[in-house]
């Protein structure tokens, strides 16, 4: 008895696999957003309800695809001047500490945007902020500075620590005015610092 059944080849399944874990990655990460953060990065202003984007796809392209009708370009709602170009996911197994981020890209300068959430603010940053500065340096991302978002509803003590810590290293307070058409932004939920690379 043979068996013809057809196996799809392995780059297939390598394929597959690294498409499944990107849609992931992206999706988490977006979770991650707040409302100030999709408005400025995945150019969805005030359109709550709406799902949201994938690995870089612009909001007519999506609209096109899913049967409906072409919002407005980002810049009409005064937020978005930037394309996100990747989603990343680190984990730091010295620190135990996983970091997921974005990269923003505007006027030819590249951002990596890193979420600092509880989990992170609270843990030992040394060796995984390490990693993700020499990560901005590769050449597949090459990023001109390392945002850190930190979550501001964390432990009160432990984030004061870590801005001062942060500070101490170079790291900076920032807003989001370079990467939006809307003027200076910040976000209730995340506080930014960042240092140039």
């Amino acid at each position: 008895m043979t068996n013809n059944t057809q196996y799809p080849p392995l780059a297939a399944k390598d394929t597959a696999r690294r498409e499944a874990a990107t849609y992931t990655i992206a999706g988490e990460c977006e979770r991650l957003f707040c409302e100030t953060l999709r408005s400025v990065f995945l150019g969805e202003g005030n359109q709550s309800g709406k799902d949201s984007l994938a690995m870089g796809m612009h909001m007519n392209d999506y609209a096109a695809k899913m049967g409906g009708y072409p919002s407005p370009e980002p810049e009409a709602l005064g937020y978005a001047k930037c394309d996100v170009t990747d989603w990343i996911e680190m984990w730091d197994y010295v620190g135990g500490i996983r970091f997921r981020g974005f990269v923003a890209e505007t006027d030819g300068e590249k951002a990596m945007f890193v979420f600092f959430d509880q989990s992170v603010v609270a843990g030992d940053l040394k060796a995984g902020l390490m990693a993700l500065l020499e990560l901005c340096e590769v050449d597949s991302f090459s990023c001109d500075r390392l945002v850190v978002c930190i979550d501001r509803h964390s432990d009160l003590m432990a984030r004061d620590t870590l801005v001062k810590d942060l500070g101490w290293i170079g790291f900076g307070l920032t807003t989001l005015d370079d990467f939006s058409a809307g003027g200076e932004l910040t976000s209730n939920k995340w506080l930014f610092m960042d240092m140039e690379t």
